[in-house]
């Protein structure tokens, strides 16, 4: 969130100190903002989804963290272009916020460390019905 920050920090001065014109103005500045928001509200249980998958295996936590920070960070890939071509710094930074909903969603939805929920007692015998009816094979 912090890199994300600073991004959008660095093209609010470049459009601040460059005077930059807004290439995109009127009805389309609202479709365009209706394109990103969409995708990137849509992307969200998508990419959780994908990470709880990922994570759910021992060697898939690192991967994990490396994606989440990524998809963190790209609310604001989506914040930066749309703030360059529209010149609305209040909307540009509401989609880099973005970026927040999608941290707290992956802490919320992805488990981590040992509150995984996959840790169930393994079972001693390949019969799936062996622990039911006190059976052994």
């Amino acid at each position: 969130m912090v890199a994300g920050a600073a991004l959008m920090g660095g093209a609010l001065f470049l459009w601040q100190r460059i005077s930059l014109k807004p290439l995109i103005t009127g009805w389309l500045t609202w479709l365009l903002l209706g394109f990103l928001l969409v995708f990137s509200l849509a992307e969200i249980p998508v990419m959780i989804f994908g990470m709880r998958y990922v994570g759910s295996s021992a060697s898939g936590k690192r991967l994990v963290i490396l994606v989440n920070v990524a998809f963190t960070f790209f609310a604001t890939v989506y914040a930066v272009p749309f703030l360059l071509l529209t010149g609305r710094a209040g909307i540009g930074l509401a989609l880099a916020a973005l970026g927040m909903v999608r941290f707290a969603g992956a802490l919320w939805f992805v488990p981590g460390g040992s509150s995984t929920g996959h840790n169930f007692r393994p079972t001693t015998s390949a019969n799936p019905y062996s622990s039911l009816h006190n059976e052994e094979p």
